[in-house]
């Protein structure tokens, strides 16, 4: 048997870790990608429904949903506070939940954000899973943090992988610049240019849910400064404060 082109191998590699591959082809039609990159360097979330292939989307639900390693994260600060379940560390991660993230880290992956958000992204990926049982939430915030040097949050990702989800159970993806109640609804990809006025938060958990509030969801990174939190008022008057 004639030995394997190394070229050619290495195709295929880069075919199997691109998010080109598993996306829904409507996504990637130029007219539909143009719009997307449009409205991200304009400062909008973009919600993509239906944004990757069923096999796809249900081969990450299925690890997700298996999973028994969850940890609960939980902090407070002045301002911020948040409690919910992840996979954060790459050892506790289901074998499939590590292929993806190999895709999201990709150089061709990479490219992709690249082109949709005017933004370089050659920092390291951040990347976890998130799972909000009833009473989990996260306070307003905009990402608008670092890393490590040269690792700023440039582009943000949520992937919603739960099943049968009710508005009424809360869990909802609240973007304030719009005051937009975005639902968690099975296989819609969110997508945002990070800044210091991309405000958003995830409303508690009911404890009347009765099914799992699944995520897939990170930054790609770069040396790009995104912007310092800032005090939102722009006045103080005797006890009376504008914003």
């Amino acid at each position: 048997m004639a030995p394997q082109d190394p070229l050619a191998l290495g195709s295929i590699a880069d075919a199997f870790l691109s998010i080109d591959t598993y996306l829904d082809p409507r996504v990637l039609d130029p007219a539909h990608l143009a719009r997307v990159a449009s409205a991200l360097r304009a400062g909008a979330l973009v919600v993509i429904r239906d944004a990757f292939q069923p096999a796809f989307a249900e081969r990450m639900h299925a690890a997700l949903d298996g999973c028994t390693r969850w940890k609960v994260h939980e902090k407070f600060d002045e301002h911020f506070h948040y409690h919910h379940h992840n996979l954060y560390d790459l050892a506790d991660f289901p074998e499939d939940l590590r292929w993806c993230r190999q895709v999201f880290d990709s150089p061709s992956t990479r490219q992709f954000a690249e082109r949709i958000s005017g933004r370089a992204c050659p920092g390291n990926l951040a990347f976890s899973a998130s799972w909000y049982l009833p009473g989990d939430h996260s306070l307003p915030h905009t990402d608008a943090i670092a890393h490590a040097a040269e690792h700023n949050r440039q582009v943000a990702f949520v992937w919603h992988l739960s099943r049968d989800w009710r508005s009424e159970w809360g869990g909802a993806l609240f973007w304030c610049p719009k005051s937009l109640y975005l639902a968690p609804e099975f296989n819609s990809l969110v997508l945002f240019n990070v800044g210091p006025d991309t405000h958003h938060f995830v409303t508690t958990v009911s404890p009347y849910a009765q099914a799992k509030r699944l995520t897939i969801n990170g930054w790609w990174t770069g040396p790009g400064a995104t912007g310092e939190l800032r005090d939102r008022a722009i006045a103080r008057l005797d006890g009376v404060e504008i914003y």
